[in-house]
């Protein structure tokens, strides 16, 4: 059995971007990227602006470390969910709550219109909303997938955060959301 050993110098530099890159999201998901300064981020983080800038060397390249992560994955897990051979609201929930569950409140970062500054950032937002508009169609059919798509996007990530503490949360959720879309879908 092999287990990697980091050096002293790499779990530093590794605590230190795990610093910087919280205290980034951190400070982006309540202002606006755009409020932010680097500087801001230095004394959240407790590291000399000197170090950040060695470790980023802009705040796009910031942000593209903080989001890109959070848009991969949910474009990852929307493609696994599109190759089940029956895809149904329940995948479409699956998907929201496996995000939550591996991001927690950077999940908040998805709805950061900011992401199209960076062109980057704003093809992995469109590739993630594009996929995820696809996966709700398939669970819904055509005539209601952009109401539902809509629906899903703006309202899981508010609602899981309000069950994450919650007894039998994952449950609560898929129920929640299973009832608001039936509800508008009743009309």
């Amino acid at each position: 059995m092999t287990s990697e050993v980091l050096s002293r110098p790499d779990r530093k530099r590794l605590e230190v971007t795990r610093r910087i890159t919280e205290a980034a999201a951190a400070l982006f998901i309540e202002r606006g990227a755009s409020s932010v300064s680097m500087d801001e981020v230095a004394v959240r983080a407790d590291v000399a602006r000197r170090t950040l800038f060695n470790y980023f060397e802009s705040k796009d390249a910031l942000l593209f470390a903080v989001a890109a992560p959070v848009l991969e994955e949910a474009v990852r897990l929307v493609r696994l969910a599109m190759a089940g051979e029956t895809v149904g609201l329940g995948s479409v929930f699956g998907v929201c709550y496996t995000l939550h569950a591996t991001f927690g409140g950077r999940l908040r970062l998805l709805y950061a219109f900011e992401l199209a500054e960076s062109d980057r950032l704003a093809a992995l937002h469109t590739e993630y909303m594009v996929a995820f508009a696809a996966l709700v169609e398939r669970a819904v059919g055509a005539g209601q997938a952009r109401l539902v798509g809509r629906l899903i996007y703006r309202n899981f990530v508010p609602l899981l955060q309000a069950l994450e503490r919650e007894p039998d949360g994952e449950r609560r959720f898929m129920a929640g959301m299973q009832g608001l879309v039936a509800g508008v879908l009743a009309g």
